[in-house]
């Protein structure tokens, strides 16, 4: 989960920081950053995998990006190992071993607990709406838990 802050300036200049890391600044000449110049710049960003995938330009007239990554990238609800075990073990092995580190996680019994009618794939899905709507103010704790519940029952 990223933080997005845009810290805006009386004058019309801005600057845009993720995770409180800058990307990029626009003065109020309107000069702009382009595409290339963002992803270096998010690629610079601790725990960022850059991944590029080369596709050939589609053949129909009216293709999108969508398009493309319909095709080429997983859909988010068949990727179960970013909320697991061994996803939390490979985040955590891109650091070095003595780094200070914190954090606290949940497992399928804590969602069972709140709910015992949830299968395995609804608590997968209110684990990656746990995880993409992360709070770092409220972190996860059985409200947030609750509510991706609810969410994945269409409550």
């Amino acid at each position: 989960m990223f933080r997005l802050t845009c810290i805006e300036l009386n004058n019309g200049e801005f600057a845009v920081y993720i995770n409180n890391h800058y990307l990029g600044s626009e003065d109020a000449s309107s000069e702009r950053l382009c595409l290339g110049e963002i992803l270096e710049q998010l690629s610079l960003l601790p725990g960022v995998e850059l991944q590029t995938l080369h596709e050939a330009v589609p053949v129909e007239d009216d293709w999108c990006w969508n398009d493309i990554a319909y095709r080429v990238l997983p859909p988010l609800s068949a990727c179960r190992d970013d909320v697991t075990v061994a996803a939390l073990i490979a985040r955590l092995q891109q650091y070095p071993p003595d780094a200070l580190c914190m954090g606290t996680f949940w497992l399928e019994d804590d969602f069972l607990s709140l709910d015992n009618s949830l299968t395995g794939e609804e608590i997968a899905e209110a684990m990656r709406i746990c995880d993409h709507s992360h709070d770092a103010g409220t972190g996860f704790n059985w409200d947030t838990l609750q509510f991706a519940i609810d969410r994945v029952k269409g409550r």
